[in-house]
């Protein structure tokens, strides 16, 4: 993953130019290269070609592929040749702020705190990273712990015995991750080379890996099936945000963890997005022109 802070420059392509949120999201494991683009804030600018807007983006992979992050020249030709045309103009016509910042710790840890209940250590709360650590492709991890600690100051001041703060806490703090880590891992679950880690209340390790080698010594790990129904779901989901304002809006409220990810899961929605894989995978379309 590439992160840099750039100023929008006008490129003379007006749609282009409109674009302040964008991307093209990897899937792993046959299109494993993305793009993201985030508005930070406005500035005033002398520059005639500038929008005025300060923004970041991140260049990322999956399934084990990387871009260059030796020089910013490097990174635009990989863009040109394996993104969208669109997105190598976009990142052409920038004005670079920051220089590039590549992170290649692209794993998912969580802590199940709430399942331990009352026998949590009393007075002792675990936020952010320190919980529950995300795949950084999707930008989660600063909203992650401030959604925390804002939770954390709601139970402060509802003014509950100090007893019970931590009891309290790792329940709300949790539904907060579980929105977050279904993000992370819904793709991840697609990577062929994905090892899972698992340790249980009482401390036994299991670990499943998934491999072409059959002289491997763990197991292959079995993917649950509301994982196959989330991967199904956010593919066709982001194939209709394409043609849908409405659901373009939904899915960016979602993403900067404005709203649940099951508010995605409305029927306004999820018949749109039922009705578009029937149609391609069964050539519905020819019956309804």
């Amino acid at each position: 993953t590439l992160i840099e802070d750039i100023i929008h420059q006008s490129n003379g392509n007006s749609t282009l130019d409109s674009i302040h949120v964008g991307g093209n999201a990897a899937h792993a494991p046959y299109h494993n290269k993305g793009f993201l683009t985030t508005p930070i804030r406005q500035i005033k600018s002398s520059d005639e070609n500038s929008l005025g807007l300060i923004s970041n983006f991140a260049v990322y992979c999956v399934n084990g592929e990387y871009p260059p992050n030796d020089s910013y020249e490097n990174l635009l030709e990989w863009v040109k040749e394996y993104l969208p045309i669109d997105y190598y103009l976009i990142l052409k016509s920038t004005k670079l702020l920051s220089p590039l910042l590549p992170y290649r710790r692209a794993f998912d840890d969580r802590k199940h705190v709430e399942l331990l209940g009352r026998k949590w250590p009393r007075n002792y709360v675990l936020v952010g990273d320190s919980m529950c650590v995300f795949n950084p492709k999707n930008g989660q991890g600063m909203t992650h712990a401030c959604r925390q600690a804002q939770q954390l100051n709601e139970v402060f001041k509802e003014k509950y015995q100090l007893k019970d703060i931590s009891f309290i806490y790792n329940r709300r703090a949790a539904s907060i991750s579980e929105e977050c880590w279904l993000g992370s891992t819904t793709n991840d679950w697609a990577v062929p080379t994905l090892k899972v880690i698992n340790t249980d209340i009482y401390g036994k390790t299991n670990t499943y890996q998934r491999s072409e080698d059959s002289s491997s010594i763990y197991p292959q790990p079995k993917t649950p099936l509301f994982m196959q129904f989330l991967q199904w779901y956010t593919y066709w989901l982001i194939k209709c945000a394409a043609q849908s304002g409405e659901l373009t809006t939904a899915f960016i409220h979602v993403v900067f963890q404005e709203k649940s990810p099951y508010s995605l899961l409305q029927p306004k929605f999820f018949f749109k997005i039922l009705y578009a894989s029937l149609s391609h995978n069964f050539n519905l379309s020819k019956f309804f022109d």
